[in-house]
This record gives C-alpha cells, sequence and structure tokens, in this order.
C-alpha cells in the first residue's frame, strides 16, 4: 500500500481483453507479442519522482520490439528478417511479410505468396493490385466476413480502387465501412481524406467534402503531416469556388507558409497565389 518510489516502484503493464462476436482482441500499453500479458520483462517502472535512465540490454528483443524497429526503419528487409525467425506465430508471420510487400514494390508478389494467412494475403494483395484487378477479384466479397481486425484494411483498399475508376458511391460506402473498423490514428486520416476527395471530384458534393477535409485539420493545434496540408488546400479550394477568398487564404496560412521547407511550401504557395488570382 505504499506510494511507489525511485528505488522502490510498482511493475505493471495495463492490458486490455474485448469479447467481440466474431473473436477477442487483446491490446496493451506493453505489447508482449505472446497471448499471456503476464510478462515481467514488458512491465513498466511506476514509481513518483523525477524522470531517471533504467539499464537495459540493448541484445534483448522480441517480435513486438522487432517490428517497432523495422517500422521505424522501412525496409523490407527488416520484416523479412523478422518473419524468419523461429518461434514466431503465423500472424506475425503475415503481419512482418505484409509489411515487407509494401516496401518491396519490386518482389511484391513472392512475398505475398509466402503470407500463411489467407485473409492478410488478400489485403496484401488490394493494396499491390492495380485499382481495376483489385475490383475484378474483390468487388462482390463480401469483407464483413473477414476477421475484424483486418475489416479495415479491406474496406479502405477497395475503396481506394473504387475511387481510382470514378466509382463514387461505391466509394463512400467502403471508406465509411473502413473508419468503422480501423483505430491507428494515422490510418483513420487517410481515409478520411480519401473520403473527402471523392466527395469534391466523383460525388461533386463540396458540402460534404469540406466537413470531411475539416475533420482532418479542425482539432490540430499543429498542421505536421501530408495529409493535414492536403486537406488544407481542399477547404481552400472549395472556398475560393464559394467566393470566401479571405477564409481560404486563412485556412492555407494554418501551414505556415513562411516557415515550410521543400515541396510543401512550394505546394502551398501555389494555393495561395490559386486564391489569390481567382479574387482579382
Amino acid at each position: 500500500g505504499r506510494q511507489p518510489t525511485l528505488s522502490l516502484p510498482w511493475y505493471l503493464n495495463v492490458c486490455r481483453q474485448r469479447i467481440r462476436e466474431d473473436g477477442q482482441e487483446f491490446s496493451a500499453l506493453s505489447p508482449t507479442g505472446v497471448p499471456s500479458f503476464h510478462m515481467p520483462l514488458k512491465f513498466a517502472r511506476f514509481y513518483d519522482g523525477k524522470s531517471a535512465p533504467f539499464d537495459a540490454d540493448p541484445t534483448v528483443t522480441d517480435f513486438a520490439l522487432g517490428f517497432a524497429q523495422a517500422t521505424r526503419e522501412r525496409k523490407a528487409t527488416a520484416f523479412l528478417e523478422l518473419a524468419a525467425a523461429e518461434g514466431i506465430t503465423d500472424l506475425q508471420k503475415s503481419a512482418a511479410l505484409e509489411q515487407a510487400a509494401l516496401l518491396d514494390k519490386a518482389n511484391a508478389d513472392s512475398i505475398i505468396e509466402r503470407i500463411p494467412l489467407e485473409v492478410v494475403k488478400n489485403a496484401a494483395l488490394m493494396q499491390h493490385l492495380p485499382a481495376g484487378e483489385v475490383l475484378t477479384r474483390f468487388a462482390s466479397v463480401d469483407l464483413g466476413q473477414w476477421p475484424f481486425w483486418k475489416r479495415g484494411d479491406g474496406h479502405a483498399a477497395r475503396g481506394r480502387a473504387h475511387f481510382a475508376v470514378g466509382n463514387g458511391e461505391a466509394t463512400e460506402r467502403d471508406l465509411t465501412a473502413a473508419l468503422e473498423w480501423t483505430s491507428d490514428a494515422k490510418a483513420r486520416q487517410a481515409i478520411q481524406l480519401a473520403m473527402a476527395q471523392n466527395r469534391e471530384r466523383n460525388l461533386q458534393d463540396d458540402a460534404q467534402a469540406l466537413e470531411a477535409y475539416r475533420a482532418i485539420v479542425d482539432d490540430r493545434d499543429r498542421i505536421g503531416s501530408s495529409q493535414e496540408f492536403t486537406a488544407l488546400q481542399g477547404i481552400a479550394r472549395i472556398l475560393t469556388r464559394q467566393g470566401k477568398f479571405d477564409e481560404a487564404l486563412a485556412v492555407l496560412n494554418r501551414a505556415k507558409p513562411d516557415q515550410l521547407q521543400g515541396s510543401w511550401k512550394v505546394n502551398i504557395q501555389k494555393s495561395i497565389d490559386e486564391v489569390k488570382n481567382a479574387r482579382k
């Protein structure tokens, strides 16, 4: 019952088990990479006091740590090494190979063929194949029958394929379903952007497109991702068409163009120039 201190900390992991109608979902503050949460080496030190470093053996690793490191490196070879490790599950091997295929386009076909779980293999194919072939093979597939943890990826990939060929209503349906089954913040932002662009280009519904673009940036104090910059440009385009030039410029100024570098500095400035030219 004593308060944890630096010398006498508590060791803990925060875990969750969610029972769904078609499966169980496990998550943790510190993922263990095995079916059990009770992995003491994964527990965090919890104490009262100033931040302090703790000794750690850099040679100690596991699938969860390796996957996180490979994600930071963004190298297919790192994921392929993970997939070849001893003792990993089919789900872990499938996840590693799926990422490797995304990063190694030249060898994606052979990498995808090695994915042991069929649903992951199909999701990887949908991200790799041309839009027309995705729809030929998967347009009539009931993605609601896929495991809940892969439905979001399937709907997102098929939605993008529909968008590419101009199927506005089908794109809207798939991307709406993708949002329902996607929790990762970056993935959700990418889906919201695709939805906004579909409403603007294919459905030609500026009001709904504006709502979707704003959902990406309205709660952001700082604009930093490519999706956020693109959303600002989308909002400015629509406001310009509505004759709201000052509002459009105010939106683009949220990107702080004077502080930008590289291609986004050029892109945002181009959008600013387009608004100013339209106002003349």
